[in-house]
Order: C-alpha cells, then sequence, then structure tokens
C-alpha cells in the first residue's frame, strides 16, 4: 500500500503542480491585461473593451480553482482540530479522515455537475454577447479540472499514512 501511495501521490502530485503553473500563468495575464487596460484608458482614453470579461469570467476562474488541488497539498487550509486533538489518537486521526471523505463527495458532486455545464456549453456552442462573443464553455472547464484533482486529493490523503502526531501534512 505505501509503494502504491507513493506511486499515486507522485502522479498527482505533478498534475497539481501543472495546474498551479497554469494559475499562475492566468495570474500573470490577468495582471498584465488590467494593467494594459489601466494605462490605456487614463493615458490614451482608448480602453481594452474585452479586458473585464476575459478576466472576470475566464483568468480568475481557472486562477482559482486550478490552485486548488495544490494550495491543498502544500497546507494552505485551515482545519479546526478541537475535537479530533481531544480524542485518543486513532479515533481523532478516523474522524479527520471521515472529514477527508466527505469533502471529497461534495467535491466530486461539484465536478460531475460542473462536468456536465460545461459540456453542455460546449455541444451547443453557447456563447455570452458583447464585444466579443466568449465562449462559455471555456469558463466551465476550470471547475471540474480543478474540482477533481482537489477531490483525488481528499481521497488519497484520507486513505493514506498519517504522521506520527496524527497530522496528515507534513
Amino acid at each position: 500500500m505505501s509503494t502504491l501511495y507513493r506511486i499515486a501521490d507522485q502522479a498527482l502530485s505533478m498534475l497539481e503542480n501543472l495546474a498551479a503553473i497554469v494559475a499562475g500563468t492566468f495570474l500573470l495575464a490577468a495582471m498584465i491585461i488590467v494593467s494594459a487596460d489601466a494605462a490605456m484608458r487614463y493615458v490614451f482614453a482608448r480602453p481594452l473593451t474585452f479586458q473585464f470579461a476575459l478576466t472576470e469570467n475566464y483568468l480568475l476562474v481557472g486562477l482559482i480553482l486550478m490552485a486548488l488541488p495544490w494550495g491543498f497539498r502544500t497546507g494552505g487550509y485551515i482545519r479546526i482540530e478541537a475535537l479530533p486533538s481531544l480524542l485518543p489518537q486513532p479515533l481523532g486521526a478516523g474522524l479527520i479522515r471521515f472529514g477527508l471523505l466527505v469533502s471529497a463527495g461534495y467535491l466530486a458532486a461539484l465536478t460531475f455537475f460542473s462536468w456536465q455545464k460545461f459540456y453542455s456549453a460546449w455541444v451547443n456552442g453557447e456563447v455570452v454577447l458583447g464585444v466579443i462573443d466568449w465562449p462559455v464553455s471555456l469558463s466551465w472547464v476550470w471547475v471540474p479540472l480543478g474540482c477533481g484533482l482537489l477531490t483525488i486529493r481528499l481521497i488519497l490523503r484520507a486513505l493514506g499514512p498519517l504522521t506520527a502526531d496524527g497530522a496528515d501534512h507534513v
């Protein structure tokens, strides 16, 4: 189990790192586009009319959702441990594992339903009309990708080994 866990963890970590790179790229693109829009607006009185829709509906959605699994893996979360710390170690660890599995179930449902929305928008060619006709599917694709990776990470963490103190993050 330990070797299998290590292989799964390494493979998932590579996907999470790739997703984090995508998120960082989106962050950089958003900063450049917003800065360019501000400069064009106030220096030349010629704003970038597409900036708001692109940043709000595409870049920020991808940025947040693609960074979620990497953020969780690296300890970027808040967990209230008042009850588990009062319980004997095996029981407290079991409670933490149960919470991870419940969270994974919720995220799995979110992944499934957001995938349906993405697929429907993609197949039907849905667009948001404006200065540019923005495809809705490109906004939705990040939700099942990010939530799906986080679901797998939660399941892996729940089924994986705990450290000596019962914590799952080193």
